[in-house]
């Protein structure tokens, strides 16, 4: 169907070469966050924009840097640990997440991505880095803290610095980290600042990092998602699980996120769903990363069967 008021990727002056991976990645509208987004940061506006998780920010910034560095290709030779681009994200998660999105669009076009998180053996990532130039370092504060202090990763040349997800840095502690990283990157850079919330703390640390941005909202603070039913049962503890089980069954839910408030009790009811017959598996941050890891591309590529 036609929808006239919402823009397409069409309507912006993209790169041939990132169109053909949009158009193979059948995206068409633009998203509101995406809308807003990419006519400021294409202009190169600094941007503190609050949108939540699945809205579609990471294709705007991806878009916003793969089009700047294909108009303006470097005109030296690059050298190694350079990157033009920096986005800090707060989990390795989201960093392997951003780097898959960012190889998809950028399939057809000669910038590289590199993503060096923790938890993942730094011998290779070091290779890795090494090894070519790299266009676009998606990292986690931790583990580029790591590779700054070995002199492996140089941040004099970046030119669009992204902030992911601010407020989870805020409360996972990583905000000294990268007040020290945004301290080895130059003045005059494009900042790209994205936070689920903007509360006093989050407009502070942006001001700390931002000139004159331009301020994006596409959702109101801690709202519910359109699409989201929230419904609210009281049962006793020991019911908990009985209950759980029931309402699976009776609402035929083919897939399901269950969120526990301790690890512990991840794995009493991950047991308990095997026990019964229900294929479940288990996430959460005592696990190794391979584990992790693998859970969750068996997560989405059973969600894309789907």
């Amino acid at each position: 169907p036609d929808l006239p008021d919402q823009d397409r990727f069409h309507d912006f002056a993209l790169p041939l070469p990132m169109m053909r991976a949009i158009q193979e990645l059948e995206y068409q509208y633009c998203t509101p966050i995406q809308s807003q987004v990419l006519p400021l940061s294409l202009a190169d506006y600094d941007i503190t924009g609050q949108a939540q998780t699945g809205t579609g920010k990471t294709a705007a910034f991806l878009i916003t840097l793969l089009t700047r560095f294909w108009e303006s290709p470097r005109t030296e030779v690059p050298e190694m640990g350079k990157p033009r681009a920096l986005i800090l994200a707060p989990t390795r998660e989201l960093a392997l997440q951003i780097e898959s999105d960012s190889n998809d669009l950028s399939k057809y076009m000669e910038e590289s991505t590199l993503c060096v998180v923790g938890g993942i053996d730094f011998k290779k990532q070091r290779d890795k880095l090494l090894s070519k130039p790299v266009d676009i370092l998606i990292a986690t504060p931790g583990r580029l803290i790591d590779f700054i202090d070995r002199k492996d990763i140089d941040l004099r040349d970046v030119e669009v610095l992204v902030i992911d997800e601010a407020d989870r840095m805020l409360d996972m502690g990583f905000i000294p980290d990268v007040e020290r990283i945004v301290s080895l990157l130059p003045k005059i850079r494009q900042t790209l600042f994205f936070s689920a919330t903007l509360d006093k703390s989050i407009r502070k640390l942006a001001d700390s990092f931002l000139m004159n941005p331009k301020e994006i909202s596409v959702a109101p603070s801690a709202s519910t998602a359109d699409t989201v039913i929230q419904k609210l049962i009281y049962t006793e503890t020991k019911q908990k699980r009985e209950l759980l089980r029931a309402l699976l069954d009776k609402e035929s839910i083919t897939n399901a996120v269950i969120f526990c408030n301790r690890k512990r009790d991840i794995g009493v009811l991950h047991r308990s769903l095997l026990k019964h017959g229900y294929d479940a598996v288990e996430l959460h941050g005592d696990l190794p990363q391979t584990a992790r890891t693998e859970t969750c591309l068996l997560y989405t590529s059973d969600a894309a069967d789907e």
